[in-house]
């Protein structure tokens, strides 16, 4: 009785393992927030910053929520990956963007200080795919420091 419960069990077990491993997800998200406050006597501070890249099988998305004072290297940083001829200026917000056959293929939107990052991998090269992967790394790491300038 003992060995066909012990059977029975195993058999169950080995059933769901081999369910959970033929799962697959095919998107990933990474997501950071990060939110410092200091409260002394005399001095007030506070830090946040919110980041997430969504990869999915068709897009590839940054969204990026930091401290004003870093919009200027942000924007900097952004005006020496796409160039000043390719943005656009609409309601204080800053835009680069670019379309292969009246499709877009990127969207870039600088407002304040959000960022968000829009990438159609449908009609990216890999090329293409890698640098917006890299530059979602330097966005992390320029909007992750926490001392003013």
């Amino acid at each position: 009785m003992k060995t066909l419960v012990l059977i029975i069990v195993s058999l169950i077990l080995g059933l769901l393992s081999t369910k959970a491993q033929t799962s697959t997800t095919s998107s990933s998200k990474s997501s950071t927030r990060v939110s410092v406050s200091i409260d002394e006597d005399t001095e007030k501070e506070s830090y946040y910053r919110t980041f997430a890249i969504l990869d999915m099988d068709d897009d590839f998305r940054i969204k990026v929520r930091f401290m004003e004072y870093m919009q200027n290297d942000v924007k900097s940083y952004l005006v020496d990956q796409f160039g000043k001829e390719n943005m656009t200026i609409d309601s204080g917000a800053y835009l680069w963007s670019k379309e292969i056959d009246d499709e877009e293929l990127y969207e870039v939107k600088l407002k304040g200080n959000r960022l968000r990052i829009n990438l159609d991998k449908e009609l990216a090269s890999e090329k293409q795919i890698k640098r917006f992967e890299q530059m979602g790394k330097e966005l992390k790491s320029l909007t992750s420091k926490s001392d003013q300038q």
